[in-house]
């Protein structure tokens, strides 16, 4: 072959090697974008009760919060189960709390497949306002029976007496005639005749004590049978 004709071939290859040297390689595709995140997985919680707070022995509708919440989830209150579960959306459910004794209870929901959440010490029940912290009753002179008025007191707030779990004091006292030793044992026998009276009531007796303190705590000062009257007493004092 002629020389110059040698020479353009060469030319004719070596430029295309030249157009594709490293400075003009061809860009990879990108990478593809990455999946989407997985949803988050929600679980069964109990978050909260409302209202958290209800009266002893007396069934209340509360309503629980929380998440994951399934038709058919059943509630119960400590050991004891709740009724009329209606699961309003998965994250809110009513329920039926029994007729529950004063105290604080756990509140566990069980969904239909087993799985569980509790909500410790969510219920309390106590009384909002309880009516037999402090009741007093009175005695005839020298008496120590229960009056039919002082019946009708104690009588009156014995649901609330039943209803506590807590310590019931009675304090007995007297007017100021008589001597300190007297009127101490008949301030004893007026507590003692209150508690008896609260047993028959049915009130447990390992609840209440009894203690007396003769004259020594007037409520009245004065020295007639008015102040004498108001003095010769029995007072009750209630905790939860």
């Amino acid at each position: 072959m002629h020389a110059r004709s040698v020479a353009k071939v060469v030319a004719a290859l070596l430029v295309p090697a030249i157009l594709l040297g490293p400075g003009c390689k061809k860009k990879p595709p990108p990478p593809p974008p990455p999946p989407p995140p997985a949803a988050p997985e929600v679980r069964l919680q109990v978050a909260s009760v409302s209202p958290s707070q209800i009266e002893p022995n007396q069934a209340t509708q509360v309503t629980v919060y929380g998440s994951a919440f399934e038709d058919g989830a059943s509630v119960s209150f400590g050991p004891t189960p709740g009724t009329e579960v209606r699961v309003t959306n998965s994250n809110q459910l009513t329920v039926m709390a029994p007729a529950l004794a004063l105290g604080t209870y756990d509140v566990k929901v069980t969904n239909p497949a087993g799985e569980t959440n509790t909500l410790r010490g969510g219920l309390i029940v106590k009384n909002a306002n309880l009516a037999c912290r402090n009741v007093t009753v009175n005695f005839d002179f020298d008496r120590s029976n229960i009056r039919s008025d002082s019946k009708a007191t104690l009588d009156g707030h014995m649901t609330c007496f039943q209803g506590l779990s807590g310590q019931i004091k009675i304090a007995g006292h007297a007017d100021e005639r008589g001597t300190v030793d007297y009127n101490l044992a008949l301030g004893q026998r007026r507590a003692e005749s209150v508690k008896t009276y609260l047993k028959g009531g049915g009130v447990s007796a390992s609840r209440v004590t009894t203690t007396s303190y003769g004259e020594e705590q007037p409520v009245d000062r004065g020295h007639n049978e008015s102040a004498w009257a108001k003095n010769r007493r029995a007072e009750l004092s209630a905790s939860e």
